[in-house]
């Protein structure tokens, strides 16, 4: 379900995009640190996001270093030096992989839930770690995913707004966790419209996949299985601009701690993430419409 929330690279100034990769492979070593090599399996471009936006929202900036990794052994780059903020979005990575692991032995079928099966206890012990110095977090979390998944199994309400909601809070609780006051605030409504606009996504992408395998999708739910005409695509491209344009109202009342910070968040939610929605919709099509 991650890994759509991605900056538009090519509009970045070169030292944006030094920052941003030094976010990104200072998370990968806190994955490495948190829940040991294989963890870092589970690097996504959206829990960098989270990272800026908590590092922005906390005032904190990150500290930088010259380092060769596995992936890049020959030349030394920037990377961000483990702080908590790392540290946390590393143990949310974690935590939730390991229960979407979970899940899938549960409901998929074939040869995904042979992969689940498999490397099951591999993620059993990645988020061992976490487990203990976050214990009550992932208790929430394994509440919202549970909630989510009764819906998606019992419900036959069609609806597109509802299962988003609930995907939505659970982003409101990572985005915001351990923050008081105007902090908690501003993270929870980035968080909630942010994972709504996740959950909608990434239900575009699986449409065709979910309705082959005989998957929930509330796309499916709510429009049908023949494909989507070019105006119930543009419906849902203006639902995902309404997301990220009430994500935007919060993202206004951060003091950022620094420029840089500031733009490469302005870029993922005005171009990359728009971009990127724009592509996925066009899966879409229906036939009729090519």
């Amino acid at each position: 379900m991650f890994g759509y929330v991605r900056a538009d690279k090519p509009e970045m100034r070169l030292r944006e995009y030094e920052y941003y990769r030094g976010v990104y492979c200072g998370l990968c070593r806190a994955l490495g640190k948190c829940g040991g090599q294989c963890a870092r399996m589970t690097l996504s471009y959206d829990f960098a996001f989270m990272a800026l936006v908590r590092m922005a929202i906390e005032g904190n900036t990150p500290v930088f270093k010259a380092r060769r990794c596995i992936a890049h052994p020959i030349r030394k780059r920037p990377m961000a030096e483990t702080n908590e903020i790392l540290e946390f979005c590393a143990a949310s990575s974690l935590l939730l992989s390991y229960h979407k692991i979970k899940d899938d032995v549960r409901d998929e079928k074939g040869s995904k839930r042979l992969f689940a099966r498999v490397v099951k206890p591999a993620f059993a012990l990645m988020k061992r770690k976490p487990s203990k110095k976050y214990k009550d977090f992932e208790s929430d979390i394994i509440k919202r995913l549970s909630d989510l998944d009764e819906y998606e199994q019992n419900n036959t309400e069609q609806s597109l707004d509802r299962p988003a909601e609930i995907f939505g809070e659970l982003l409101a609780d990572i985005m915001s966790h351990r923050l008081d006051g105007a902090q908690n605030r501003i993270a929870r409504k980035i968080g909630k419209h942010i994972g709504k606009w996740i959950y909608i996504i990434d239900a575009v992408d699986d449409y065709e996949e979910d309705i082959k395998c005989g998957r929930f999708n509330p796309i499916e739910k709510v429009y049908g299985d023949g494909g989507l005409s070019e105006s119930v695509r543009d419906g849902i491209e203006t639902a995902l601009t309404y997301e990220l344009m009430e994500a935007e109202k919060a993202f206004d009342l951060i003091d950022y701690p620094d420029r840089d910070i500031k733009e490469i968040i302005s870029n993922i939610i005005y171009l990359g993430m728009p971009t990127l929605a724009k592509k996925t919709l066009e899966k879409t099509e229906r036939k009729e419409d090519k």
